[in-house]
């Protein structure tokens, strides 16, 4: 295999989200078998302590990758034995003659302009048939997908994200891990190429000591409540991805859904912001679970989506910082 054909394919991989936009993961090349490690240093212990959403992204990013390889012509086959391991890993074999092959496999066009839109969307209601292909896209073992679009259901769940806004937003260090991935202005997204820029989140530039202080002092629990509530409300729908293992392999498996229906979303210009807090809360999730009725699954991902103008992309880091090769 050619290392350019590598190198896109690394590239789409590493497009995949993350939660702060922390991009948690190496990749591992070798001849035509890419191995997708986590990193650990890029972990987020506070608002992720058992590093489910690390996972998740890593799943976002096989996903994407064996996207990308069907795009290019070769079939990819997903090996998570790794995952056993003491470090763990998802290993993706690579063959040519792949059934999908050239460039017009719409989620592979799709991968370059996935975003999360973190912005008001306009209201419109999503057509029936295309809510059915994103339910169709969701379709993998062990993980549920969930649609709520009418007003009487996702008000409930509007005032579980408001309370988990309001127990995170009061956590110390929370806050502090937010703010420690914030890119405050252009200068720091140079530098760093990650985390949550200013730009993805329709902030002005500003000096860094500025937002510790605004993020201190003025962005209270409260406020960010009130705002979540009218992100939701703008939106057309909720969705929620639950998975019946709570273990790296349920995570990777709920990660590679949940892409897909990403992609899915992005090839019907359908845009979706996470709203996760109630997930990421222990006691709010086993709440949102009750109310639910989801049984045994757990729940741990849920979004909006709508319709809304882009917002720009976050960056990504360049490959020679993400890829190993060789050896680990």
């Amino acid at each position: 295999m050619k290392g350019a054909v590598l190198a896109r394919l690394v590239t789409a991989a590493a497009l995949a989200p993350s939660g702060h936009n922390t991009q948690p993961w190496r990749f591992l090349v070798e001849g035509e078998r890419i191995t997708i490690l986590p990193d650990p240093s890029r972990r987020l212990p506070v608002v992720d302590p058992d590093d489910h959403a690390l996972y998740i992204s890593l799943g976002c990013a096989v996903e994407n990758l064996v996207v990308a390889a069907r795009g290019e012509g070769y079939h990819a086959e997903v090996d998570d034995t790794g995952l056993d391991g003491e470090d763990p890993s998802l290993t993706v074999h690579l063959q040519a003659g792949g059934t999908g092959g050239g460039h017009g496999n719409g989620l592979h066009s799709a991968i370059s302009q996935r975003q999360s839109t973190r912005r008001s969307y306009d209201g419109r209601a999503i057509p029936v048939g295309d809510l059915g292909r994103l339910e169709g896209a969701s379709r993998q073992e062990g993980v549920g997908f969930h649609l709520f679009t009418d007003p009487g259901r996702i008000e409930p769940l509007i005032e579980l994200v408001e309370e988990g806004n309001r127990r995170q937003f009061s956590d110390p260090a929370f806050v502090d891990e937010l703010i420690r991935w914030i890119r405050f202005n252009p200068g720091e997204v140079r530098k760093r190429q990650d985390g949550l820029t200013h730009a993805a989140m329709g902030l002005p530039s500003i000096p860094r000591w500025l937002g510790r202080f605004i993020m201190g002092k003025l962005v209270t629990p409260g406020s960010q409540a009130r705002s979540a509530a009218r992100a939701i409300r703008s939106s057309a729908a909720l969705m929620l991805f639950s998975t019946d293992r709570p273990d790296p392999r349920g995570w990777v498996s709920l990660g590679r859904s949940f892409e897909r229906v990403a992609l899915t979303a992005t090839t019907l210009d359908i845009r979706h912001a996470h709203m996760n807090m109630p997930c990421e809360v222990p006691a709010l999730r086993e709440e949102l679970r009750r109310h639910l009725e989801l049984g045994a699954a757990h729940p741990l991902l849920l979004l909006r989506i709508g319709y809304a103008q882009p917002m720009p992309r976050s960056p990504r880091r360049p490959l020679e910082e993400v890829v190993v090769e060789g050896s680990r």
